[in-house]
């Protein structure tokens, strides 16, 4: 029970607090027998990692690090906007209209005009065709007349032909306008925001702006209460809700507490604990070491990397249940395979300073069953995978009275129980 008084952390995943878990949760679910004299002992497997692992989740989605804006045409009038902020668009997908009716108009104005050019670049060769044909039969001075009259009307024609010239390009741009009257996604993407016509997103005129191509982020969701839990360079894992075994490296890159947003649900700690109604949530990103399998929009969950996802070759056992005293035959507390408790030396390997664990190279498996050493182990006892104890008990441990273990049970625990415990634990 003093080892439980000197673990009481919230959140960690080492393999000593896996079992002091048991216990607690032995306590809630006891069924109230009388104490026993046999020594309470579980597997390996179970304490190493097999049982309860603690991580904190966070929600998130995958975006891209590519922002695309997109503006109106300022000499169109949109008529109708198909997308709203948060949409996922595939490339060809729809995002707004222009109003035709007006774009018509135009059209039929401009062909009235370069009709009505083209008339008068007729009429303008007509007149000097007849002044040519005049001026043959004109005496010398009244053909300087009609040389110049001539000369002002090729002038004429030449300008106006420059119009119809620019006229038509103008009338081409409105025809293309006209059969180009709804404006479409270029690539896969996410829409990000959304502005009208009135206004626009920024000074630019931008109507609409999207995340597409390029590499992709991940977007997550922390509330003011667990934010502290984050910072900036801190190694996590983003795993799939859909497969959790689906995971992928990353770095937390910024968190945005600048921004702030309130919400009524704890959607940024995924199945934590807590009150949170009415919090505020903060956005936080993460760059990701490599996005292979993973999709624009797909959501996710993030956890603080602990490396809960390393697997390590062989028996790793905290050295709390490790009698070290004779480095030369360290020896551990274990079912002797009949139901008593032995000594049993064990070689050592390397040593994990991070998570204090000791590699066991032979003498123990995963399947043996052993003990935390305490006052009541001794060689030949009883073992038992079942603990049964009196409320008196409580009264005189280090816990105090059973209601007193109930109130330190009942402290808020903010983070995700993931995995499962055996029937036995």
């Amino acid at each position: 029970m003093q080892f439980l008084k000197t673990h009481r952390r919230p959140v960690i995943i080492t393999a000593v607090i896996v079992a002091v878990l048991a216990v607690a949760l032995f306590f809630l679910l006891r069924s109230g027998g009388s104490r026993s004299d046999a020594v309470y002992v579980q597997s390996v497997r179970e304490i190493t990692g097999g049982g309860l692992t603690l991580v904190e989740r966070f929600s998130g989605v995958a975006e891209s690090q590519k922002t695309e804006k997109i503006s109106a045409d300022s000499s169109k009038t949109v008529k109708e906007i198909f997308v709203q902020a948060g949409d996922t668009v595939k490339q060809g997908d729809k995002l707004f209209s222009y109003d035709t009716e007006l774009i018509a108009l135009d059209v039929q104005q401009a062909q009235l005009e370069i009709e009505s050019l083209q008339t008068t670049v007729a009429t303008a060769n007509s007149q000097i065709a007849q002044y040519q044909q005049e001026r043959q039969s004109a005496s010398g001075s009244d053909r300087l007349a009609y040389d110049a009259q001539i000369q002002q009307l090729q002038a004429e024609i030449n300008s106006t032909n420059y119009d119809i010239k620019t006229k038509q390009a103008d009338l081409e741009r409105l025809q293309q306008g006209l059969q180009n009257a709804e404006v479409t996604a270029s690539a896969d993407g996410v829409i990000d925001a959304v502005g009208t016509a009135e206004e626009p997103l920024d000074s630019d005129g931008t109507l609409i702006t999207m995340r597409n191509g390029g590499e992709l982020r991940i977007k997550g969701s922390v509330s003011e209460q667990n934010v502290a839990m984050l910072s900036e360079g801190q190694s996590v894992i983003v795993r799939s809700r859909v497969d959790v075994t689906q995971t992928w490296p990353g770095t937390i890159a910024s968190i945005d507490t600048g921004s702030a947003q309130s919400s009524d649900q704890d959607e940024g700690f995924y199945g934590g604990g807590g009150d949170s109604s009415r919090a505020t949530f903060y956005s936080f990103y993460v760059s990701l070491e490599g996005s292979d399998g993973i999709i624009m929009g797909q959501h996710v969950t993030i956890e603080p990397d602990y490396g809960q996802t390393e697997v390590r070759d062989g028996v790793w056992l905290n050295s709390g249940y490790l009698n070290l005293e004779d480095e030369n035959n360290p020896y551990i507390w274990a079912d002797n395979g009949h139901g008593k408790l032995e000594k049993r030396v064990v070689t050592l390997g390397d040593y994990d300073e991070e998570f204090d664990e000791y590699e066991i190279v032979s003498g123990l498996t995963q399947d043996d069953l052993i003990a935390w050493p305490d006052e009541t182990c001794a060689a030949g006892r009883a073992t038992t995978t079942e603990l049964v104890f009196d409320d008196a008990e409580f009264e005189e441990g280090d816990f105090g009275s059973f209601e007193e273990f109930q109130e330190f049970e009942e402290e808020p625990f903010e983070g995700e129980i993931v995995g499962s415990m055996d029937a036995e634990g």
